[in-house]
């Protein structure tokens, strides 16, 4: 064999070799994606599941604060949506809960002291659906009624 021979073999090899571990990237990839979307898909419906997505998640859920007014009460269901943003184009539906802290100026109130139209601040967890508010303060109105 002659040296020219030898050289072009090495690279030829060199060059396989890069394309294996390409290769092989791209295929562990594939199945990480698989595999999380499989997760999302059936994930909620296997037994246990609420237990494990905090786990998934780094531990415990974030928390958010929803500010704005009070759009709709369902009694029923005990749900509130708070619109805020641009012309209250943004909202987000809460779940109010036995656990929920609702403050009503300076004492502590109840779901039947929110009010449509009130301003409000909540803070609620991130951590599943539907969202639970864990805290409502009910904002005293400003004298020009906005």
């Amino acid at each position: 064999m002659s040296v020219d021979f030898q050289r072009f073999e090495s690279i030829r090899a060199r060059r396989r070799s890069e394309r294996r571990r390409w290769l092989s990237l791209l295929v562990a990839l594939g199945a990480a994606t698989v595999i999380v979307t499989a997760l999302q898909v059936v994930g909620p419906t296997l037994p246990g599941w609420r237990d494990i997505v905090p786990f998934l998640s780094g531990g415990a859920s974030l928390v958010h604060e929803a500010r704005g007014r009070v759009d709709a009460i369902e009694r029923e269901t005990r749900t509130i949506r708070i619109t805020s943003g641009f012309l209250g184009l943004t909202s987000v539906a809460l779940v109010i809960t036995e656990h929920t802290v609702i403050v009503v100026g300076e004492k502590e109130g109840g779901f039947g002291d929110i009010h449509h139209g009130e301003p409000v601040v909540a803070a609620y967890e991130s951590g599943e659906r539907p969202l639970r508010a864990t805290r409502v303060e009910v904002l005293p109105a400003k004298p020009n009624g906005y």
